[in-house]
């Protein structure tokens, strides 16, 4: 059996990891919240954006772009989103598990991989999976400074027909206990999510000024950047939220583990004091 002194030293440091974890707990919980807010506001523009789109469609229903229109696919180009760090239970190992597999079902003769995340790109980089754009440090932080670069790059590989195809790999976000691994279509548009109701009697008709090509040239790398941006706080409120659940867990199973100690320990001074007594009771008696 440990020692009492032993024992007091995993007691304090127990209570010390303890309190760390606690303290990483809320800070997922603000962070998460933060995250979700985000996730709102960004919902309510990728609205506004589909509206505009599907006011075009309605006037010009016969209207093709580029963006719009499926072609043979030859190329693919596969964007995957990570995780920025650890400690936050199965989440990374889940994502990239389900990355590899979803890269491996693609010729890589004919796949661009895009990677973002320092967690998602190690671990590729490890499984020797060859990666073309590697983006470790784009993070909440630096969203706003980098993002616009990485989505103009990810669109005129569209445009500029060197990929036909560009899905993106992530984790998805409908609430804090409920996340689910998902492969989304960025481009070309899924036009059936886009088509309004048939055209009704108080609908109103559009003069475009300028021409419906300016207007889609202006308005999808928009919604590219605007859907990507939405992927990325997606991946990053269901990793604070597996954070949140793992440090939960991890600070209760402290508190078991303390308990548990302190008994152990109260055990010992019991039996040491126990001891001392039947000595002083033996020498009496001597």
């Amino acid at each position: 059996m440990a020692s009492l002194r032993d024992i007091r030293q995993k007691v304090k440091g127990v209570a010390t990891t303890q309190q760390i974890t606690g303290a990483m707990k809320m800070m997922s919980t603000a962070r998460l919240g933060k995250a979700m807010e985000a996730i709102n506001l960004t919902q309510a523009y990728i609205s506004k954006l589909t509206q505009m789109v599907q006011n075009i469609k309605r006037a010009l229903p016969d209207y093709q772009h580029h963006c719009l229109t499926a072609r043979e696919v030859k190329k693919n180009c596969l964007i995957i989103i990570g995780g920025e760090r650890g400690l936050c239970g199965g989440f990374n190992h889940e994502l990239n598990r389900f990355a590899l597999k979803t890269v491996r079902e693609y010729n890589p003769a004919t796949t661009k991989i895009i990677v973002i995340g320092r967690k998602a790109v190690r671990y590729l980089e490890h499984k020797e999976v060859h990666i073309d754009s590697a983006f470790p440090d784009l993070n909440l932080k630096s969203i706003d400074t980098e993002l616009f670069d990485v989505s103009e790059q990810i669109f005129a590989l569209y445009k500029n027909q060197e990929v036909d195809e560009i899905n993106i790999v992530y984790t998805s976000f409908a609430s804090p206990v409920k996340k689910y691994l998902t492969m989304t279509r960025l481009l070309p548009v899924d036009t059936s999510s886009l088509l309004p109701e048939k055209k009704g009697k108080n609908q109103p008709c559009f003069d475009f000024n300028p021409s419906p090509d300016a207007l889609f040239d202006e308005l999808m790398p928009r919604y590219l950047r605007n859907l990507l941006y939405r992927a990325i706080l997606e991946s990053s409120a269901a990793e604070q939220s597996a954070r949140m659940t793992a440090m939960t867990s991890a600070t209760d199973r402290a508190e078991e583990i303390i308990e548990d100690l302190k008994l152990d320990l109260n055990r010992g001074r019991q039996a040491l004091i126990t001891r001392e007594i039947s000595e002083v009771i033996a020498g009496s008696q001597a």
